[in-house]
């Protein structure tokens, strides 16, 4: 009996080290398996190496269980019985697969279909550096039904909030956003931002900015769950270990997991 059979029996535990209830895991499992055999064994015309982790559904557990727990790939190895290049390759392998599947939109612009209110924040995750304490930014962009929209490349931490939304998906000026005080400064390209009130130097808030930014902040707590959801994911928790390069693979899959999870 592999390893997917023996814990897709106990249900709690394959939550928690997958991120993922059994019923889920088979839904990636079945949109994965075509797109896997299309790429790696319908045209494969030389033998090669032996392939080291047997089935599909244990090469997803290997890239799971090593997203949630970001223990080493030597570790992950040791449980599949295979070396860490093994696991590695695995995982390189299913990324821009699941990248794929996972359908979080890639567009450069918005349609109008989109014009109802969107979330945008930021999050940052540190990044292993010898002497300094460097991260990276991400910007993901939520809709008013929590359904995660999209997820921004990687900037470095120094990037402010403002850049990375330069640089982001475009919208159309009339676009309804709802950000954080890091958008302060972008009510003239977006005139229907919504931010917090800010206090005024040496002053108070009055009622109503206070009442206003309760109701923003209720309005934004949609993202704040999406990003504790993505967490769950100790891969984007824990200080980054792996290439910068793979970095977005990582989270748009985990971003469309996190969508599955929640219905969408």
């Amino acid at each position: 009996m592999d390893l997917v059979a023996k814990l897709i029996k106990k249900p709690v535990i394959f939550k928690g080290i997958t991120g993922l209830t059994p019923s889920e895991f088979r839904q990636v499992v079945k949109k994965l398996t075509r797109p896997f055999r299309n790429k790696y064994i319908k045209n494969k015309k030389l033998a090669g190496r032996p392939n080291g982790i047997k089935r599909i559904e244990n090469k997803l557990l290997c890239l799971l269980i090593y997203y949630r727990t970001y223990t080493t790939q030597l570790f992950v190895g040791f449980l599949f019985r295979v070396d860490a290049a093994t696991v590695c390759r695995t995982i390189k392998r299913l990324e821009p697969l699941l990248a794929r599947i996972m359908k979080i939109k890639k567009e450069r612009k918005m349609s109008q279909q989109e014009m109802h209110t969107l979330i945008v924040d930021c999050t940052e995750q540190p990044i292993r550096c010898p002497k300094k304490r460097h991260t990276n930014k991400t910007e993901i962009i939520v809709n008013g039904e929590g359904e995660i929209r999209h997820v921004s490349w990687p900037s470095p931490g120094s990037v402010h909030d403002i850049k990375v939304r330069e640089k982001g998906i475009k919208m159309p000026p009339c676009q309804r956003l709802l950000g954080d005080s890091g958008y302060q400064g972008q009510q003239k390209k977006y005139p229907n931002i919504c931010i917090p009130i800010k206090k005024p130097r040496g002053g108070k808030l009055n009622r109503g900015a206070k009442i206003h930014n309760k109701k923003l902040a209720l309005q934004r707590i949609i993202v704040e769950h999406r990003f504790a959801q993505m967490k769950v994911f100790q891969i984007l928790a824990q200080i980054y270990r792996n290439q910068l390069n793979s970095y977005r693979y990582k989270t748009a899959i985990i971003a469309g997991l996190v969508n599955m999870k929640n219905g969408f």
